[in-house]
C-alpha cells in the first residue's frame, strides 16, 4: 500500500487514521515522541520519530494535522510528493514559505471521518487536485472549491456538525422532559437523523419539509413555530461566525 505521513495525533488526526488505513499504510509523527507510540499502537500503524522538532518529509504524501500555531514549531526536511493541510484559516501561500512540497492543498474534513462519512471541501494546486480526492474520498465524499470560498466551506462542513450535536441534544431532552426514556428518545433521534442523511441525498430539503407539512397539521404548527422563532437565522449567524475564524 502507499504510504501517507500524518503530522499530528489528536482528534481530527485519530478520525483520518481509523478511516484511510484501510486503504493506506499510515505513519505518524509529532512533537511528543511518547503520544506518537500511543497513537500508534491504539490504531495499529507506524511512527516516525521526530528529533529537535524536525521532520523528514522527503518523497512524502504529508497530512498536516496539526494546530495552525504549532506549523512554526517544526523544521520539515526535503521536498514531499504533495502537503493536505487541514490547518484552518492557513492559505497555501503561507505553506509554500514554510514547507517544500510538490504541491499544496488545503483540505476540511470533519469530524465523520472516523465512520467514513466525511465530507471534504478541498482547494489548491491542480497538479494535487486527483490525489487529494483520492486520498479524501475514501474518507466520504470531496468536494473541490475556489480557495477564497474555504472559510464558509470550512464553517459550513467543519464546524456544523457541532450545531447539528446541539440540536440533536435537545431534541432527545425534550423526549426525555415529556416522558420517554433517555434510551427511547436517543434511539429515536439517532434514526431520524440516519434516516434524514439518505433523503436529504436524494431530495431537496424544501421538498422534504413539503412532504411531511399536512395543511393545518402538527409538523405544519411546529415549523411555523420555529420561523417564529428564527430558526434559520440563528443557524446562519452560527455558521457566520464560525467564517469569521476559518
Amino acid at each position: 500500500m502507499e504510504t501517507l505521513l500524518i503530522i499530528g495525533y489528536g482528534k481530527m488526526a485519530e478520525a483520518l487514521c481509523v478511516g484511510l488505513k484501510e486503504h493506506y499504510e499510515i505513519n505518524i509523527s509529532g512533537r511528543d515522541n511518547e503520544k506518537i507510540k500511543a497513537f500508534c499502537e491504539k490504531f495499529e500503524v507506524y511512527p516516525l520519530y521526530s528529533k529537535d522538532n524536525e521532520i523528514d518529509i522527503s518523497s512524502k504524501e504529508v497530512l498536516l494535522c496539526i494546530k495552525p500555531y504549532a506549523l512554526e514549531e517544526f523544521r520539515y526536511i526535503g521536498c514531499a510528493k504533495g502537503i493536505y493541510s487541514i490547518l484552518n484559516a492557513i492559505s497555501t501561500d503561507t505553506l509554500r514559505k514554510k514547507m517544500e512540497s510538490a504541491g499544496y492543498i488545503r483540505a476540511m474534513p470533519n469530524v465523520s471521518a472516523s465512520v467514513g462519512k466525511s465530507v471534504t471541501t478541498l482547494c489548491g494546486d491542480e497538479s494535487c487536485r486527483q490525489k487529494a480526492m483520492e486520498i479524501f474520498s475514501s474518507i466520504g465524499k470531496s468536494v473541490w472549491i475556489e480557495e477564497k470560498n474555504m472559510s464558509i466551506a470550512a464553517a459550513l462542513g467543519g464546524c456544523s456538525p457541532a450545531f447539528l450535536a446541539l440540536i440533536a441534544e435537545s431534541m432527545m431532552d425534550c423526549g426525555v422532559a415529556y416522558g420517554l426514556t433517555r434510551a427511547q428518545s436517543k434511539e429515536i433521534v439517532e434514526g431520524l437523523f440516519l434516516g434524514f442523511g439518505e433523503l436529504l441525498e436524494k431530495e431537496h430539503p424544501a421538498l422534504l419539509k413539503e412532504s411531511v407539512m399536512s395543511p393545518a397539521g402538527s409538523t405544519a404548527q411546529g415549523v411555523m413555530s420555529l420561523e417564529k422563532n428564527a430558526l434559520r437565522g440563528i443557524l446562519q449567524e452560527a455558521i457566520l461566525a464560525s467564517r469569521n475564524f476559518a
